[in-house]
């Protein structure tokens, strides 16, 4: 953009653009929107631990979950970033009842819901195998490892495998075991146990926060919001009143400054 006439003074310009006159417009107050990303391969975990302010993440187990968190803060400090300039949000899907029986009588009533020959084909896709190469009632097959696409991600697949060889599950099992969250950890119990959960990760260093994946909406978040959410405010884990406006503020990130030369840091 640009217009012919004007004083070459007046002009803002960089590598990819050219403004006629001075930009009249206030810069946000987050700076810039915060900068989400979600993967966790090699490159996604360097792109991460470089760029990323926050990271939506999916982790089926505690130590998974640890050793991710840690790497991707001591990544953000190589690229001379502070641990506290990207918060680590992995995935979990809350089945909650009153007692643990009835959490998992839920769970397994949505789990019924699942159409077993469709689910396999998207279990497939996520495996970058064709749907015929899996069986339902039998095991995954050896060397689904070596099944893959460079140009596909390959973070979800590899966290099925390790779910399927460890465990040594069916398909069927695992499509189960997946349920409503896909990859991401699904807890059924109270919201005291969920709580006490949530405690745990975030405590021994495995959370910055969590990303709420309710299995059913809107009555799966309203249950988390009305007896989880209280509890996590008695123990002092979560805000009982806003005190910031953005989004950038709600996550406790620094607003990013900005040289003369237009430059954000």
């Amino acid at each position: 953009m640009g217009g012919s006439g004007q004083d070459s003074s007046s002009r803002s310009c960089g590598e990819h653009f050219q403004v006629a006159g001075a930009l009249n417009v206030p810069r946000s107050p987050q700076g810039h929107p915060v900068i989400i990303q979600a993967g966790a391969s090699q490159a996604g975990k360097e792109f991460a631990g470089q760029w990323a302010e926050a990271i939506f993440t999916a982790h089926q187990s505690f130590e998974s979950a640890r050793d991710f968190y840690q790497e991707i803060k001591t990544k953000a400090v190589g690229y001379g970033r502070s641990e506290q300039s990207v918060k680590v949000l992995p995935g979990i899907v809350p089945i909650l009842g009153s007692t643990e029986a009835e959490a998992l009588e839920l769970a397994d009533a949505l789990d019924d819901l699942i159409l077993p020959e469709y689910a396999k084909k998207t279990l497939a896709q996520q495996l970058q195998v064709a749907p015929d190469v899996l069986e339902l009632d039998e095991v995954l097959p050896e060397g689904l490892e070596t099944a893959t696409s460079k140009e596909k991600s390959t973070s979800r697949r590899d966290l099925i495998l390790d779910l399927g060889y460890r465990k040594n599950l069916t398909v069927r099992q695992i499509i189960r075991e997946l349920g409503s969250g896909r990859g991401h950890q699904t807890f059924a119990g109270t919201p005291e146990q969920l709580a006490d959960r949530i405690e745990y990760w975030f405590k021994a260093g495995a959370a910055d926060g969590f990303n709420i994946m309710a299995p059913v909406l809107p009555s799966g978040l309203e249950t988390f919001a009305e007896h989880v959410v209280p509890l996590l405010q008695q123990r002092k884990l979560f805000r009982t009143d806003y005190d910031q406006s953005t989004l950038r503020g709600h996550y406790g990130l620094e607003v990013p400054t900005v040289d003369h030369a237009g430059l954000v840091h």
